[in-house]
C-alpha cells in the first residue's frame, strides 16, 4: 500500500538589535540592511556544523493531514462451506450426515491504510445429508415420525437443489507481520436469500425401530425399507423455509501481498455457516 507523505518545515527568523552609533545614522543603517540580499555567509552550513540550531530547525518536518490514501478494488473468492454432523445433532436427535458444498462470489473492496470495507456477493449450493433424520424431542419408538431428508440428485434423491445467495458487508483488519504477510481478522452482517428447497418423506417407522437404530424400519420402500408414508404413498414434501436468513461473518485468515496492488487472501470462519476459502482482490 502507498502512504503519500506532506512535510511542512519550520522556518526560524532571527533578528539581532544593532546598537545605533547616532540618532540619525540608525535608521538609515536598519534600511540599508534590511533592503540587502543576505549573503551565503548569513546562511547556515548544515554539512560542516550540523550542530547549527538553524540546521536542526529547517530539517525537522512535521506532517500534516492522513498519511493512508483510499483505494478501491474487486476481487473474487472461492469458499467451501460445510455444517459437520456433530455441529447439526446438537439440535436434532438423529441427522444422515453433515452437509457440504462449495461457494463462488466477488468482492467490491475499500482500502485505507490496514483497514478493507467489503461488499460481498455470494453464491453457494448446500447439499444436506440423504437419510434418516429424527427431531430433537421425537422418539419413533413411542410412534413419533421420522423425516426422510432427500438429496438433490435426480435418480436417487428429490432432483431439487438447494441454496443461498448472500450479500453482506464486512470490516476487516491486517496486522502486519512482514511487507507482504499479515494476519486478516474481521467480521460483519449481511442477508442471505434461500434458492431452492429441501424435500423429504414423512415415514412412520415400523414396530422395533428406535432413535439409535432407525434402518431399515425408517426407511422408505422406495429404498427399500420397512417404514410406510404418512401419507399413505410415496409423496415427496418441501419444508417450509423462510425466503431470506440472517448472514453473521467472522473471519480469520492471511493476506499475502502480490503486489502493492494484488493481493491473495487464505481465510476461515462462519458465515452462519462454517467455511474455507481462497480470495484475490486488485486494486486501481
Amino acid at each position: 500500500m502507498r502512504f503519500a507523505t506532506l512535510a511542512v518545515c519550520l522556518v526560524l527568523v532571527i533578528s539581532a538589535a544593532i546598537t545605533a552609533r547616532s540618532a540619525a545614522a540608525g535608521p538609515a543603517l536598519d534600511d540599508d540592511k534590511a533592503r540587502r540580499p543576505a549573503s551565503a555567509t548569513d546562511q547556515p552550513d548544515c554539512a560542516g556544523t550540523p550542530s547549527d540550531p538553524r540546521c536542526a530547525a529547517a530539517g525537522d518536518p512535521s506532517p500534516a493531514g492522513d498519511p493512508s490514501e483510499v483505494e478501491y478494488g474487486v476481487g473474487v473468492r472461492l469458499r467451501s462451506v460445510w455444517v459437520p454432523r456433530a455441529i447439526l445433532e446438537l439440535f436434532v436427535q438423529r441427522s444422515a450426515g453433515g452437509a457440504h458444498n462449495y461457494g463462488i462470489g466477488v468482492d467490491l473492496t475499500r482500502r485505507r491504510g490496514s483497514t478493507e470495507l467489503q461488499l460481498g456477493f455470494e453464491y453457494e449450493r448446500i447439499n444436506i445429508g440423504q437419510g434418516v433424520w429424527i427431531n430433537g424431542n421425537d422418539n419413533v419408538a413411542a410412534g413419533d415420525e421420522a423425516d426422510y431428508v432427500l438429496g438433490p440428485d435426480g435418480t436417487t434423491g428429490s432432483g431439487n437443489q438447494f441454496g443461498w445467495f448472500t450479500l453482506e458487508f464486512t470490516f476487516l483488519n491486517h496486522a502486519e507481520i512482514t511487507n507482504w504477510l499479515s494476519v486478516r481478522y474481521g467480521g460483519g452482517l449481511g442477508l442471505g436469500i434461500l434458492l431452492g428447497e429441501v424435500d423429504h418423506y414423512n415415514i412412520i417407522c415400523a414396530p422395533g425401530s428406535t432413535n439409535a437404530s432407525p434402518t431399515p424400519g425408517c426407511v422408505p420402500p422406495r429404498f427399500n425399507g420397512t417404514g410406510m408414508y404418512s401419507e399413505g404413498q410415496l409423496t415427496q414434501v418441501k419444508y417450509d423455509l423462510p425466503p431470506v436468513f440472517p448472514v453473521v461473518n467472522a473471519i480469520l485468515g492471511l493476506q499475502v501481498k502480490a503486489s502493492d496492488r494484488v493481493t491473495i487472501n487464505f481465510e476461515g470462519g462462519i458465515r452462519t455457516i462454517p467455511f474455507l476459502g481462497v480470495s484475490s482482490t486488485m486494486f486501481f
